[in-house]
């Protein structure tokens, strides 16, 4: 099988590269730079012609504009990359028989606190990086055996000067910054080689439609961040409680989705909030990231 994989010098294109490797898989990767195949998404031409030349048997399209704020300060942008870019992945994907996976967003649920959003729940958009995120799920289901995964990933990239979520929470802690722990947004991230482990088992079941794919719990970022500092040893002296409505960009904070669907075409349970912890501690050692005061 060749998978054919955008945004794969990113948080989760790099996971799943890495997965499909592992099972012997054939990947190719594509990103802007320092990958199998650079150039833009933007780029239609290019774009139709590298998927067509490489006749993939799966399109997995990770890459995405997803900076809120950005997003909403260039809704073009955020429109062909988010969105146009899905069409015509999907049709050049279509023209040489191949699936399209598109990785979405759980930044559609506001209001609900802790509750866990089953794939049929009312959307409500807030902002412009989701309403280019959900207008690509409704181009990607003009393709009956596309893919679209809503999720919350949480992991290490290691791209110097641009930390992930994770990779800043831990680094702002260690250094004994102040940090602000929002307590009403509720997610369920998942560790993204978790995350690329299970997608490789849902393509080798042929899922299709929307399916949510994320940690079975539901918690707040205020507890995701105490989790992390406990295991990894380090304090909260300087860190405190705060709101997600004191931001400039309207977002939705009730974003915790449900996993069982996913669950029932897996077969087996997702990680916990403590086994995606347990997970990240496992990463960072085998990255040798120290972060332990």
């Amino acid at each position: 099988m060749k998978l054919l994989v955008t945004g794969s010098t990113g948080l989760l294109g790099q996971a799943i590269v890495s997965s499909g490797r592992a099972r012997n898989l054939t990947v190719i990767g594509l990103a802007r730079s320092n990958a199998d195949r650079n150039l833009d998404i933007s780029d239609d031409a290019r774009l139709t012609e590298t998927i067509v030349a490489d006749q993939p048997d799966i399109v997995i399209n990770t890459a995405a504009v997803v900076s809120l704020d950005a997003c909403d300060q260039d809704r073009d942008l955020a429109w062909r990359v988010n969105a146009r870019a899905v069409q015509i992945m999907g049709e050049a994907a279509a023209a040489c028989g191949a699936r399209l996976i598109q990785i979405s967003t759980d930044h559609y649920f506001t209001g609900d606190g802790d509750m866990a959003h089953d794939e049929e729940a009312d959307v409500r958009i807030l902002n412009e990086y989701a309403r280019t995120k959900f207008a690509a799920e409704r181009i990607a289901s003009q393709w009956g055996t596309a893919l679209t995964v809503r999720t919350n990933l949480v992991g290490f990239r290691a791209w110097k000067g641009r930390p992930t979520f994770v990779e800043w929470v831990l680094e702002t802690l260690r250094d004994g910054r102040p940090v602000t722990m929002f307590e009403d947004v509720y997610t369920s991230s998942i560790d993204v080689p978790s995350f690329a482990d299970a997608l490789m088992d849902l393509i080798d079941v042929e899922a299709s439609g929307v399916l949510n794919l994320a940690s079975r719990d539901v918690y707040s970022k205020r507890t995701f961040i105490e989790a992390l500092a406990r295991r990894f040893g380090l304090s909260l002296e300087n860190a405190s409680a705060g709101s997600v409505r004191k931001l400039a960009t309207p977002r939705g904070e009730s974003l915790g989705l449900s996993m069982e669907k996913a669950e029932k075409l897996l077969g087996r349970r997702l990680p916990s909030l403590s086994d995606v912890v347990e997970n990240l501690v496992s990463q960072a050692a085998e990255r040798e990231i120290e972060y332990a005061v």
